[in-house]
């Protein structure tokens, strides 16, 4: 093999990794000490490259034949700050996403070199005193060290590479990369510019993988000239914050910068001038050619928005493409490109990272990735996204309470993971609260990084948080399938229509879908993958602009953003009545708060911020972000739609009946596997418990303005969901989830829901569906969003930001709402004759009613909530408990017209509420004699909580003769 001898000064204009340093001074030794530079480097050949102004450069000795490397550390780099830039180019499943990266400066010790982290969360820009502080007690981090090999002459410091990138691999990339052989360690490139150098090897990873580690090392300058902008929570920016130590002032201590790019006018005299340095994206020759020009558009869409501010063509976009050779010759890992990145992994992601100056906030470099999943409709199971769905909203409170009780957990009660494994791992997802046990609160650190929002934490690259876009599509996708399939607006035409031409041309299709309908949806998830590399968050109230009426209008169409951003997660827009205009499919643009985000981050006069920020309160800038969606606005929600959500729900709903209705006549041709009755009837599940969680979250629900004091509009930053709002959400809920005919279950269909029989699969499952699980998990869903104790606490606070004189959901009322709904059968008589075939109570409602008997158990006992809100809770509880025994007494006394079913389900539940309200009563039997809380014990073993639940609680199982408290009659003696 040809020997090649890389020698990378990687950039001679910036002196960044000059390969030069001074002799060894301060004590460390003459250079004679070290080996000859000569002898170190036989048999190595150097690659040099040329800066732009013909300066060469030099820097990196390699030896193919056993694949090592020299690199020279800058002469000059105890001045220097550098960036060490982190992908994964090959061997895994997100090859190509920025893997992190690191801000870094070195620092020699006698004959060794360290990579040391700056601290940059703790600053002063104060008094000298206060700097002198700071910098003691809040010292940099050693990431790693090693030896100097050798000095080059006239140079700096000479290190192995091997040892450095190969070797120390886990430490720059954490458990994502392992390397098991470094023997065989390939050199797969090594390439020096002006302002960086790009080094990648080829390892031997876990299991014997090939991987492809890329590293990007630049300089960084402290002062490039770029002037930080401050950020406003009006306005949802990606921020660059530290706590500056130097102020005495609260509100002045934390500093928050907007990520934003530099972008300066060519002529600032021009209102409307091409920029010094465009944003320059290139479409990786991977993206399938008939979808190029849509991912194009997607990123122009931004255009617009830059204009408005005076920048013309702010953003530029190149297609890299095997026709063209010089483009090949880019590398998207290159710090200097920016690409939008196509991954054939049939995963639904989209992800939008960037790097930024860690001083400033200046974004430095941009790689998207689109990956390809999201397009084959039904290529996920009911698992993979229901839990994302039915968990959607969730509060740290309320993950808290899951963690406390796992038979209330979404993910159990739909039988989404083993048991077992489950109430095992509920213990470590308690220790990680605030945000534990959802992937909305917990991203895979391999791909997002470590902070959910800004992705600032130990990293100093912007993530996008926990982008769940395409995941959102790839739902909406698949339904939509269901729609066209079913040709459900051209299914049967009416008289009257016109006949078809015979030489209309017909529409071109992309991968068995029209394209005037893929291409919006793709050009849509790229803008806002975009849109975080631009800077921006998600905004997930935007899609509260407009009603269904008007999305579907002609005032709409084809004329206006259908929402207020494209960073919001919208559903792809399918009316059930389409009346005289469909509307468009998605946003065909960026909508009016995306202009208003971008001319408070880019416009080049600073004293128009103040204006920009007053237009808060007009209802096409409203914003929302991921922390909101756990909150109490019910319109900071992923996955809603329109300005009435019920509406929205409820066309859901007809569309879910009516996909339905044809599953087994239309949907399943001839030819076809029967599962796909099942897939379809699955994905309408999880379409209707993404209603019913949308919903819910009215109950109790507050809008929440981020308007300051002085705004136009004089808002509130707390409006309370109006009465009539809530008990049409609640009663949707009720009427979509506790009722038997809300599932469309019929014998004929059941019979055909069945799962393919591939075992190379691995998940082919028990034939027969499990109906009954399905629908108690839904219904157990519903009956968590309602009656866990953030949604009640939620209820009796709202009770006193309402005046007195005004209606409001009270807790008695929505308590008693749900009781009345999941109990009827016991006060309306059955019709006709009932029998085992024919029970007065069906099994899904028994199975709903014990849920409901278990919760109301658990909201009784003691500890049940960390809420001054627990007593009313416990006592409402506490008395529907009471009543429902004493009815079920009478029942059951009175010997009513009952089948065996039934009548064995409710003399269980009676028993169940006895020892319930019994051991309730003991437990707080100590409080009462005016002592300290003393423990049941059963058989020598504290009780556990739940009485009624035969898996978690020994109280079942034994009599209540064997309860011993204990307590004397001087409670001082105890």
């Amino acid at each position: 093999m040809k020997n090649s001898f890389y020698r990378a000064t990687a950039w001679a204009m910036s002196s960044l990794f000059m390969i030069a340093l001074t002799a060894p001074t301060n004590g460390q030794g003459p250079e004679a000490e070290y080996p000859a530079f000569e002898k170190v480097v036989e048999g190595f050949t150097s690659i040099e490259s040329r800066s732009p102004d013909g300066q060469k450069l030099s820097g990196l000795w390699t030896r193919d034949r056993d694949s090592q490397m020299f690199l020279e550390i800058p002469k000059d780099f105890m001045n220097k700050r550098y960036f060490i830039a982190l992908t994964v180019s090959s061997g895994d499943t997100y090859a190509g996403l920025q893997s992190g990266d690191y801000y870094v400066y070195f620092r020699q010790y006698n004959k060794r070199i360290a990579i040391v982290m700056p601290d940059l969360n703790n600053r002063s820009t104060g008094e000298p005193e206060s700097k002198a502080s700071v910098k003691r007690l809040f010292t940099d981090q050693v990431l790693l060290d090693i030896p100097i090999v050798t000095m080059v002459p006239r140079g700096g410091p000479l290190v192995d590479a091997d040892a450095l990138f190969v070797n120390q691999a886990s430490t720059f990339f954490g458990g994502q990369i392992r390397v098991t052989n470094p023997s065989l360690t390939k050199i797969v490139k090594a390439k020096v510019f002006a302002k960086n150098i790009e080094i990648a090897f080829e390892v031997v990873g876990a299991n014997g993988k090939l991987q492809t580690i890329h590293y990007s090392l630049s300089e960084v300058p402290e002062d490039t000239g770029y002037r930080p902008r401050k950020a406003d929570e009006r306005v949802g920016y990606f921020t660059t914050a530290y706590t500056d130590l130097g102020f005495y002032d609260r509100d002045k201590v934390r500093v928050r910068y907007i990520n934003r790019w530099r972008l300066e006018k060519r002529d600032p005299k021009l209102k409307l001038s091409p920029p010094v340095k465009p944003i320059h994206f290139y479409i990786e020759h991977t993206t399938p050619v008939r979808y190029r020009r849509w991912v194009k558009e997607g990123i122009e869409y931004w255009n617009k928005a830059y204009e408005a501010v005076g920048f013309a063509d702010a953003i530029k976009v190149t297609y890299q493409d095997t026709a063209d050779p010089k483009t090949m010759e880019l590398d998207p890992e290159d710090v200097q490109y920016n690409f939008i990145r196509w991954l054939n992994n049939n995963q639904g992601t989209a992800i939008g990272p960037s790097r930024v100056h860690p001083l400033t906030g200046e974004i430095l470099d941009a790689d998207i990735i689109l990956t390809d999943g999201w397009i084959r409709h039904f290529n996920f199971q009911f698992q993979d996204l229901l839990p994302e769905i039915a968990m959607e909203g969730y509060s740290a409170e309320t993950l808290s309470w899951l963690a406390d009780h796992p038979n209330w957990d979404p993910r159990l009660r739909l039988g989404l993971f083993e048991q077992q494994r489950f109430l095992s791992s509920r213990i470590q997802h308690a220790a990680n609260l605030p945000f534990a046990g959802h992937p909305i609160h917990n991203p895979g650190s391999a791909i997002l990084g470590d902070d959910l929002y800004d992705g600032l934490i130990n990293r100093t690259s912007q993530v996008n948080g926990l982008c769940l876009a395409a995941r959102g599509k790839q739902l909406d996708l698949a339904l939509a399938q269901i729609a066209l399939e079913l040709m459900m607006f051209d299914d049967e035409k009416k008289e009257g229509d016109k006949p078809e031409k015979k030489n209309e041309p017909k529409e071109d299709m992309l991968d068995g879908m029209p394209e005037s309908f893929i291409g919006p949806l793709l050009a849509d998830l790229v803008a806002h993958e975009v849109g975080h590399t631009l800077g921006l968050r998600h905004n997930f109230k935007a899609s509260g602009l407009y009603s269904l009426a008007e999305i579907n209008s002609e005032a709409i169409k084809g004329k206006k953003p259908l929402a207020g951003s494209v960073m919001d997660y919208l559903p792809v827009n399918i009316p059930y009545e389409v009346g005289e205009t469909k509307g468009d499919w998605t946003m065909i643009g960026i909508g009016p708060y995306d202009n208003w985000a971008i001319e408070y981050g880019y416009t080049p006069d600073e004293a128009k911020l103040p204006e920009i920020l007053k237009r808060v309160a007009e209802p096409e800038l409203q914003y929302g972000t991921d922390e909101d969606t756990g909150g109490p606005d019910p319109l900071a929600r992923r996955y809603d739609y329109s300005k009435d959500p019920l509406d929205y729900a409820q066309n859901q709903m007809r569309l879910i009946k009516y996909y339905r209705s044809k599953l087994l006549d239309k949907f399943v041709k001839p030819g076809d596997s029967w599962s796909k009755a099942r897939r379809g009837y699955e994905l309408t599940l999880t379409e209707q418990a993404k209603a019913l969680s949308m919903m819910a979250n009215w109950v109790g629900g507050a809008f929440v303005n981020r308007d300051k004091k002085g705004d136009p509009g004089d808002r509130n930053p707390l409006i309370p969901v109006s009465a009539e709002q809530q008990r049409k959400a609640l009663q949707f809920v009720i009427e979509n989830s506790f009722r038997d005919d809300s599932f469309g279950m019929t014998s004929e269909l059941l019979e055909k829901l069945t799962s393919d029989k591939w075992g190379d699969e691995g998940r082919s499952g028990e034939p027969t569906f499990p109906i009954h699980d399905r629908i108690l998990g839904i219904q157990a869903t519903s009956l968590t969003s309602l009656m866990n104790p953030t949604t009640l606490r939620r209820v009796f606070d709202n009770e006193q930001l309402v005046p007195t004189d005004q209606d409001a959901v009270t807790l008695p009322e929505l308590m008693e709402s749900i009781y009345k709904e999941i109990w009827t059968e016991l006060d309306v008589a059955p019709e006709g004759p009932v029998s085992a075939r024919k029970p007065r109570i069906s099994s899904f409602r028994r199975n709903l009613q014990r849920e409901h008997v278990e919760r109301l158990v658990d909201l009784t006992l003691p500890g049940s909530a960390r809420s001054s809100a627990l007593k009313p809770i416990s006592q409402l509880a506490s008395m529907q408990l009471k009543v429902l025994k004493a009815k079920i007494d009478e029942i059951i006394k009175g010997n009513q017209d009952m089948d065996p079913y039934s009548m064995s389900h409710l003399m269980d539940i009676e028993s169940r509420i006895s020892r319930a309200l019994n051991a309730t009563m003991i437990y707080n039997l100590p409080q009462n004699l005016g002592g300290g809380q003393a423990p049941i014990i059963i058989f020598g073993q504290p009780a556990v909580k739940n009485p009624t639940s035969d898996s978690n609680v020994p109280v079942d199982t034994v009599p209540f003769d064997s309860i011993v408290v204990p307590a004397s009659e001087d409670s001082d003696n105890r």
